[in-house]
């Protein structure tokens, strides 16, 4: 698969347990675009953003659903990123996933992790 962007936007759901919505776009410019209009829609919102970037990466996901359900399924996920790229992994659970360190972080999404293809 060819390297795209990933937007990562983390947010606090009023708890402890961090939320994560994916974008998965074809260039760096598009999703700082569409970042930035993200993070003003949050912000008028009042929603508060623990981290929102854009990294090259492999991963792709369902696209993002607004509105999602409350009860909607979640899946956790480990979400590590540097400067330059992100990498996300599915894991059972966030309690159970030791996320301490910079840039490494357990979230919960409505969004699915498709599978890599070849």
């Amino acid at each position: 698969m060819t390297s795209a962007f990933l937007m990562i936007v983390l947010t606090l759901s009023g708890g402890p347990q961090l939320s994560a919505a994916f974008v998965n776009t074809p260039t760096l410019a598009e999703c700082e675009t569409r970042a930035a209009a993200v993070r003003g829609i949050l912000e008028k919102g009042n929603v508060q953003i623990k981290q929102m970037v854009c990294r090259a990466s492999d991963v792709q996901f369902e696209p993002f659903a607004h509105g999602a359900e409350d009860d909607a399924k979640r899946f956790a996920y480990v979400i590590s990123f540097d400067d330059k790229s992100a990498n996300v992994k599915s894991v059972a659970s966030c309690e159970a996933t030791n996320t301490a360190g910079e840039g490494r972080y357990c979230a919960t999404s409505t969004q699915k992790l498709l599978p890599q293809t070849p």
